[in-house]
């Protein structure tokens, strides 16, 4: 019983741990400087395709999407808002005379 927990514990360590280093290496990849900046830079009507992670939870399912450098552009900036919106408003749950 007691070898049973101990494998059952380091089995979950693993688990966590590769799942902390596919974390990173999902946000090196969608994070690259040089591609980041090479997208800021130019003219706005350049189609720009950028690989897009997979649902949370599976491994299946990553695909790449292909916008205007604009479109992209308008997608941060509306990002950049509702996060500002929500850092200055804070959140409000509905609780009545709250």
């Amino acid at each position: 019983m007691r070898k049973f927990a101990l494998m059952l514990v380091s089995t979950a360590g693993l688990m966590v741990l590769g799942n902390v280093a596919a974390l990173a290496d999902g946000a090196q990849a969608t994070t690259d400087p040089t591609q980041a900046a090479a997208a800021t830079t130019g003219d706005p009507d350049k189609i720009v395709c950028r690989s897009m992670d997979p649902p949370t939870g599976s491994r299946l399912g990553s695909r790449r999407e292909c916008k205007t450098q604009k479109e992209w552009d308008d997608i941060q900036r509306q990002a950049r808002q509702q996060t500002e919106h929500q850092q200055s408003n804070g959140y409000h749950a509905g609780i009545p005379g709250g």
